[in-house]
């Protein structure tokens, strides 16, 4: 806790009355960028397995989000002390079966009570709570996870034999999407928000 103190003492010095310019002329909504940068940095770190670079850009996400938080703090609207109580309590609520007496038998009952948990917290959909700035890819994948929890697809068998079989069968659909004039980001896109209108 000493270290993440000793971050915090920076990121107030940045933001004080003899911080730094930059800093200080950033708000919350001019930060967004940053976040999805540093975060697809990660992102990439991960692809690579280099720990280095994965060290580093967990810190810059790290830091972007206590940055933010320090933000929210000069406003009055929250502390980063809140944002880490509110994810607290979400776990333990989130997970009675580590917290509470509730039984189960493996991950597919783990995320089936953590859907009917979600639901009993006030989501009305499924679909709630995803982000709509999601890419289409990882949207879909999203609804289809969620679709299947909800026993709404038909049971397949495993169809494909590894990751790189399933690239390459992407890739080729990329292509036709490509040769026939199609935006496939977007076509899948309008798909994902039929099937959730549908559920």
């Amino acid at each position: 806790m000493d270290r993440f103190k000793k971050l915090l003492d920076v990121a107030n010095r940045l933001l004080g009355p003899e911080g730094c310019p930059w800093d200080l002329e950033q708000t919350i909504v001019t930060l967004q960028p940053y976040l999805l940068e540093e975060a697809h940095e990660l992102i990439e770190a991960i692809d690579i397995q280099d720990p280095k670079k994965m060290k580093e850009e967990l810190g810059d996400v790290l830091y972007t989000l206590i940055f933010i938080a320090k933000l929210a703090e000069k406003q009055g609207l929250f502390t980063i002390f809140d944002s880490i109580d509110e994810v607290r309590e979400k776990l333990v609520r989130r997970h009675p079966h580590i917290f509470g007496e509730v039984k189960v038998s493996g991950s597919d009952d783990v995320m089936k009570n953590w859907e009917e948990i979600k639901m009993k917290e006030g989501r009305k959909s499924p679909f709630e709570g995803m982000p709509p700035t999601l890419p289409a890819l990882a949207r879909a994948q999203k609804v289809v996870a969620r679709l299947k929890r909800k026993q709404v697809l038909p049971h397949r068998d495993k169809t494909v034999a590894s990751e790189s079989d399933l690239a390459r069968r992407l890739w080729a659909l990329i292509e036709e999407a490509e040769f026939s004039g199609f935006d496939a980001e977007s076509a899948l896109r309008r798909h994902c928000q039929e099937k959730e209108a549908a559920f």
